[in-house]
C-alpha cells in the first residue's frame, strides 16, 4: 500500500490481485483486480473500493465512510453492481431498477489482547427485496480474529445471516473462513504481501480457496 501524508490528511491507494471475487462466502466473480483509493482525517475514512474482472465485463464500485472511535468502528458504504446481463445507470437510484444498495455496519472489538471483533451489517436502502416484493434488510453478523504464526498474520472469521435475505433463505452460517499473509521480500527494500484464504459456506455446501496479492 503506498500512502503520502497532505497536512493532517493521509492518503492511501493500493490494489489486491484475486484467483476469484469471494464476498461474505458467496463466489461474486471471477479472477480480478480490485484497487482501493482513500483518505482518513482524525477517526473518518472515506474510500472507494473496485472490483473488475480480468475476463468478464463484470463491475463494482463501493463508497464507504466509516469513523472509528477506540475499538468501536461504524460505516455505511454505497454498493454498485453491473454485469453484462444487468447494464445498470449508475445515476439509476430508483429503489427496484437501481444497481445499488446502501447498508450500515457496525464492528466492536473487545481488547488488544483478546482481539476478537463481533460485526453486524445491514441493507438499509437500494434495490434488496424478497420475491414476494417486501425489503429484505439483508444482514450479516461476523465473529473474527487474528493471530499469528511466526511470521504469518492469519485470522479465523464466522459469518451468518439472521433471516431471509441476499444470502439465504432463512436463518444460516454461510461463511467460515481461515486466512493467511505473508511478506515475500523481493529487494531489501522491497516486500510483496501474497495471501490465501480457505473458505467454507455451509448454507451453499461449498468449499473455495483464494489466493492473491497486494500492491
Amino acid at each position: 500500500m503506498y500512502s503520502f501524508t497532505a497536512y493532517t490528511q493521509d492518503i492511501f491507494i493500493n490494489a489486491d490481485f484475486v484467483s476469484s471475487y469471494m464476498w461474505r462466502g458467496m463466489k461474486c466473480g471471477n479472477a480480478a483486480v480490485q484497487p482501493t483509493l482513500g483518505i482518513t482525517m482524525g477517526g473518518f475514512t472515506l474510500s472507494a473500493w473496485g472490483s473488475t474482472e480480468f475476463r468478464n465485463e463484470n463491475n463494482e464500485i463501493d463508497l464507504t465512510l466509516e469513523y472509528q472511535f477506540k475499538r468501536l468502528t461504524l460505516n455505511v458504504t454505497n454498493y454498485f453492481e453491473q454485469s453484462e446481463e444487468e447494464p445498470f445507470d449508475y445515476f439509476n437510484y430508483a429503489a427496484h431498477s437501481s444497481g445499488h444498495t446502501f447498508e450500515a455496519g457496525a464492528g466492536y472489538t473487545i481488547s488488544e489482547k483478546f482481539p476478537l471483533t463481533a460485526s453486524w451489517y445491514t441493507v438499509f436502502a437500494g434495490n434488496d427485496y424478497r420475491e414476494d416484493g417486501k425489503r429484505a434488510w439483508s444482514s450479516y453478523c461476523e465473529l473474527s480474529y487474528p493471530f499469528s504464526v511466526k511470521d504469518v498474520n492469519m485470522s479465523v472469521e464466522a459469518g451468518f445471516t439472521p433471516w431471509e435475505s441476499m444470502y439465504s433463505d432463512k436463518f444460516n452460517v454461510v461463511n467460515i473462513g481461515l486466512s493467511a499473509t505473508k511478506e515475500i521480500k523481493i529487494t531489501s527494500n522491497f516486500s510483496l504481501p501474497i495471501f490465501g484464504k480457505l473458505i467454507a459456506n455451509p448454507y451453499e455446501e461449498q468449499l473455495y480457496f483464494v489466493v492473491g496479492i497486494t500492491l
